[in-house]
């Protein structure tokens, strides 16, 4: 799904210079198609399982260039590494570290197919939280630069 970012990211340009929580309302709006095609890979026969899982993973991570750039907006500079960092750690962790021992509790209890709709509702999670956060993204991009203190610079010590 290496191409999916660069889409997402051209369809919420254009619309960024309009509507300031662009990025959010893609990145969600690709999420919330994301659900119902992933909901269908577990009914639909194969090969057309297969279909419906690329078009679920491609909805899944549209999101990743637009929800980069909201990352970089809103964080002060110096902190965007540290930022990015601690992004990539959780979403890991609430991600692919999780998600097996949640699917296997839950197929083990009910069935395989609960398991994967109980981790496909983060599909709808994600989407509704995507759109929630539209309207503050202008406000949040506009006070980044300015959220941490100027530090005094650090006058070097003299060669001993």
């Amino acid at each position: 799904m290496t191409f999916a970012p660069s889409p997402g990211t051209g369809a919420s340009t254009s619309p960024e210079r309009r509507f300031p929580g662009a990025y959010f309302l893609v990145s969600g709006a690709a999420m919330l198609a994301g659900f119902p095609l992933f909901l269908a890979v577990l009914v639909a026969p194969f090969p057309l399982g297969w279909v419906l899982i690329f078009l679920a993973c491609f909805c899944l991570f549209f999101n990743t260039g637009p929800t980069n750039t909201i990352l970089a907006n809103v964080t002060h500079p110096s902190m965007r590494a540290a930022g990015f960092a601690l992004n990539i750690f959780v979403i890991h962790l609430l991600g692919d570290v999780i998600s097996p021992v949640v699917i296997g509790v839950l197929s083990d209890k009910y069935s395989m197919e609960a398991g994967f709709f109980v981790v496909g509702i983060m599909f709808l999670a994600a989407g509704l939280l995507w759109l929630l956060g539209a309207r503050h993204l202008r406000r949040d991009t506009e006070l980044a630069p300015n959220r941490l203190p100027a530090f005094p610079a650090v006058a070097s010590a003299p060669p001993s």
